[in-house]
Order: structure tokens, then C-alpha cells, then sequence
């Protein structure tokens, strides 16, 4: 592995976060993707070969060539059916954090539905790593204006930090007037507030943001754009978190009876996106877990007024 620079520090041993970079992965198979549901049927999960063990391993060899640590949101799906896996994260020094048990969109649940969903990946991974998980990321950054009663749920499972608001305007999720930076939300009027950690964007004035933080924007757009937003989010004294998926380095998965615009989303770079994450991650950084860095965030998130996801003060 590779000897890294620790993390400088202020004379408050807070990180200076100009140089903060998060590398988040959500641990998923897949057939587990959003542009999958209604293709391929939860019952049919067994039936499809299982990648995403060969494909984290990928990952965690990359980024312990450069000593990198990150966060991996880990499905509930994945660690009932890789009991081992979990631990295996941990283990390698990277902190493990929630993705929900079965991939639904939070729309799809309704608040018990969800809660209960949460529950259970929680307490699976607590008790698979022997270590508290105090984040939490919903599939297709489904924590929205509408969703705004989720974080009152997982305030009340206690997570200390969310991740999945996008500041951005998208047809499925975003909230296009959330900070670009970390942030304390609210979800319902008089209800909890919980740190907020949004992912990478690139501000391009006028109120504008595009995405650069990882997934399709990072298979599909050339890869400057990602640069640019690292580069501002340096100068600018913001945080950087970037996302990507296990499925995203495998060419090789099995392919699934996608629409045209899905299969166009899904299978477009895939052969070059290893080559292009270790470009990135490569970059002399202080790249840290989002667990780990959580005194840093309050205090910027601190700085700013809380944010109301519903919006109506």
C-alpha cells in the first residue's frame, strides 16, 4: 500500500476541508438498479449470477494500492446473501454505512415501510462488522421534498449523517435549492434536523449546478468535468464526495432487457471506468471516510442555516 499524508489539521484537530475528499461506493449487484425494476422481479434476484463480491474486491485492491479509504453503503440485500462481506470492508479500513435492505425508491415504501427496511440493514451490519453504521444513502437519492418524512425515520433509527440529498435538478430525485456544502436538514416542520452530506457538484453561477460526483455522469461525460468540480470545490473550501457502484467496473455482468435509454445509462463505459476512477483517486488529496470526518462537517454544516426540506420554514 501506498504511505499517505495524514490529514492536515487546524489547531482545533479539525480537517482542513479544502483538501477533504470522500470516495463513497453503494454496494449493490446490477440487477438491483432503479433501471432495472420492472424488468427484472425481486423474486428473480437468486437467479441472476452474483458479481458484486468480485467487483468490491476490484475496488478495494485499487484503493489500497493508492491507501485510500472511503465509505460503502451496503445493501441489506447484499450482506444477507455475502455474510462475510460487510466485515471484509471493515476490515480493510473503510467504513461501512447503510443503503437500505432491498433498493426501493423511498417514494415506494411510505415512512413504516421504510423504517423497517432501514431497521434491518442497520442491525445486519452492525452486527456482521461489530461496528456501530451511523450513515445512511437511499437508492436513486430518493431523500426529496417529498420524501422530507425520512429524515425524522432514520433521526429517530439514529444515523448521525445522511447522504443522499443531490442539489441538483433530475427528472428522478434532487433538490435543485440544497446547499452544494454539508448542511443540517429538517424534513418536517418542527421535526428532527440531521447532517446533511451532499455529493460533488460544479457551480456554474446563476444559482446553476452540474452533477460531477460519480455514477453515469462519471461513465458518460468526459472526465474534465469531474476535475473541474474537484478543483473548485478545493478553492472554494467545500467538501468533496464522489459515488460510484461495484457493477460500474465489471463489462462483463450479465446484460438485462433494459429499454434503450437505460441500456444506454447503464452499459456506456464500463470498460474504462477502473482506468479512469484510479486517475482520480491517484490525485493528492486528504481522502477520508464521511465517519470520520464528522466533527469537521458539523461545524461547517453549523455555519449555515438549517435546511428545511419541505420548505415551508
Amino acid at each position: 500500500m501506498n504511505q499517505v499524508a495524514p490529514c492536515q489539521s487546524d489547531s482545533m484537530g479539525l480537517v482542513n476541508v479544502g483538501s477533504l475528499r470522500c470516495v463513497s461506493i453503494d454496494v449493490e449487484e446490477y440487477f438491483h438498479i432503479e433501471a432495472a425494476h420492472g424488468v427484472v422481479d425481486r423474486g428473480e434476484w437468486g437467479q441472476w449470477p452474483s458479481r458484486v463480491e468480485k467487483n468490491v474486491d476490484l475496488l478495494l485492491s485499487l484503493f489500497d494500492r493508492y491507501g485510500r479509504r472511503g465509505t460503502f453503503f451496503v445493501l441489506g440485500d447484499v450482506a444477507q446473501r455475502h455474510p462475510r462481506l460487510a466485515a471484509r470492508i471493515a476490515q480493510a479500513g473503510h467504513e461501512v454505512a447503510s443503503h437500505g435492505t432491498g433498493h426501493d425508491r423511498i417514494h415506494r415504501l411510505g415512512p413504516d415501510r421504510f423504517r423497517e427496511d432501514v431497521r434491518a440493514s442497520k442491525e445486519l451490519l452492525e452486527d456482521q462488522t461489530g461496528k456501530p453504521v451511523v450513515g445512511y444513502r437511499a437508492p436513486t437519492f430518493s431523500v426529496v421534498r417529498e420524501t422530507a418524512w425520512a429524515i425524522d425515520v432514520l433521526a429517530e433509527l439514529g444515523f448521525e449523517y445522511d447522504a443522499s440529498i443531490f442539489p441538483v435538478h433530475h427528472p428522478s430525485y434532487g433538490v435543485p435549492g440544497a446547499p452544494d456544502r454539508p448542511f443540517f436538514v429538517r424534513g418536517q416542520s418542527g421535526g428532527a434536523t440531521l447532517l446533511e452530506v451532499p455529493p460533488l457538484t460544479w457551480a456554474l453561477g446563476e444559482g446553476r449546478k452540474l452533477a460531477v460526483a460519480g455514477g453515469g455522469y462519471f461513465r458518460l461525460l468526459p472526465l474534465w468535468l469531474m476535475r473541474r468540480g474537484l478543483a473548485q470545490a478545493a478553492a472554494q473550501g467545500r467538501l468533496a464526495v464522489l459515488y460510484f457502484h461495484p457493477w460500474e467496473f465489471d463489462p462483463a455482468m450479465p446484460r438485462m432487457k433494459l429499454s434503450l435509454k437505460n441500456r444506454l445509462r447503464t452499459y456506456i463505459g464500463l470498460k474504462s471506468a477502473a482506468q479512469r476512477l484510479e486517475r482520480i483517486i491517484r490525485q493528492s488529496a486528504c481522502w477520508q471516510p464521511i465517519g470520520e470526518s464528522l466533527e469537521t462537517l458539523r461545524k461547517i454544516a453549523s455555519e449555515q442555516d438549517i435546511f428545511c426540506l419541505t420548505g415551508d420554514g
